[in-house]
Parts: structure tokens; sequence; C-alpha cells
């Protein structure tokens, strides 16, 4: 009974994070998988090799769950702003989309605060704002980041738009391309992005031949950051490949 009770209860909050519209769907799904699991065990009971069955079942769904929290606080922990030591900080800067509609989602007004925070500590960088026009967007991701970084005062002559790329890993290269077009060092690059997307990025940024900085932006509320943590071990994997 306790199986059936714990199973309706993991469907119910997967199907429930999986339809309210807070980008939680991931961790919806994971709920999910665990009401299978509970399902699979319940229907066990009295077949022949049970308990053989439900140790390699249980055994299974540990060793998953302990490989993706400890890929979630490696991702954490990796998602870590760098520190710069005066002049060294890369002349390549890149900011990283996430667009709603025509206006910045609150994800990405915390990545473009952080960019302005840091170009107004270097008046010399320029930026190279990342990110093409989706099925849903009004305007480019580039025009939006642009647009917003403008009206805070930045100097359009310093905000580089790079509006063509898809992902993470098409942001990186085209900034770079975009970026020696404008005589910038592309050896070195500063991502500015999310706390739980930097380490993804700097993966793929040293696998275009580049070495990697970032500063991160937090996300909040808790519940987005470790969804999002949870996508992001899935999202490594493909990169990965």
């Amino acid at each position: 009974m306790m199986l059936v009770i714990l199973a309706a209860v993991f469907a119910v909050l997967g199907i429930a994070l999986i339809v309210i519209p807070f980008h939680v769907a991931m961790t919806g799904i994971c709920f999910l998988g665990l009401s299978a699991v509970c399902v699979i065990l319940r229907l066990l009971r009295g077949k022949k090799h049970e308990r053989t069955w439900r140790v390699i079942l249980l055994t299974l769904t540990g060793a998953c769950m302990l490989t993706v929290f400890g890929a979630m606080a490696y991702i954490d922990r990796s998602g870590r702003s760098d520190t710069f030591e005066a002049g060294s900080a890369p002349e390549f800067v890149v900011v990283l989309g996430a667009v709603q509609g025509d206006q910045p989602s609150l994800t990405l007004k915390k990545r473009l605060d952080l960019a302005l925070s840091y170009l107004n500590d270097h008046p010399q960088a320029k930026v190279i704002v990342s990110g093409a026009q989706g099925a849903d967007e009004a305007y480019t991701e580039a025009y939006v980041m642009a647009k917003y970084l403008i009206e805070q005062g930045v100097d359009e002559n310093r905000v580089i738009q790079e509006d063509q790329a898809h992902d993470t890993r098409e942001n990186l290269e085209y900034s770079r391309v975009l970026a020696e077009q404008h005589g910038m060092d592309t050896a070195s690059v500063l991502i500015i992005t999310s706390d739980f997307h930097l380490c993804r990025a700097k993966y793929l940024a040293r696998k275009l031949g580049m070495e990697p900085y970032g500063l991160a932006s937090q996300t909040w509320p808790e519940i987005l950051r470790v969804n999002y943590l949870l996508r992001e071990v899935f999202a490594f994997i493909k990169a990965a490949m």
C-alpha cells in the first residue's frame, strides 16, 4: 500500500511541476521517474526472484540518483565567478542570452546587470551580446540585450550584437568570429551567464580552444536553481558527446 501511495504522490508532484509555468519541468520528469520505480516495485511483488529484481532496481535507482546529485554539486561548485588581477581580465567578453518576448527575462536581467557592473568597472572593455531570435521571441536575444545595456547608459559603440547563435556552443563560436573581426584577442574569454550555466559554458569554450573565465549571476528562487542544475546534468552529457 505504501508503494502505491508513494507512486501517486510522486506522479502528482511530477505532473504539477511539468504543468505549472515556472520552468521546473525537469524536476517534474524526475518525480515521474520515481513514481515509475514505485510502480515497478509494486508489480514485482509475488513474482519469481522478486527479492533479486527489487535489489537490482533499487541499486540502479540509488546509483543514478547519487550520480546525478554528485554532478549537480560539481556544476554548482564550478559555477562561481572568477577574480582578476588588475589588467588581467580577458579582452573578449560575451553575455549569453535568455529572452522572454521582447524583454529580458529575470534570469537574463541578472546577467545583464552583472555585465553592466563589469563594463562600468572596465570602461575600455567592449562586450558581445549573443543570441538569435527564437520562435516565440519578438526580437533577437542580442537586440534585447543590447537595448537594455544601452538604456542603462553603456555607449552603443561598446556593445556588439551576435544574432545568429541558437545554443551555447554557437554563442561562443560565433561570438569569437565577431571578436576577431573587431581585433580582440580570443585566446581567452570572459563569459557572463547564470551560475547554473557557467560550468557547461566554460567546458564548451575549452573545446573551442579558448581559456575560459566567468562571472556568474545568482539564480533565484532556489527551486529554479535546483531545477536548472538538474537540467544542466543532461545538457552537459549532450555537450560532451
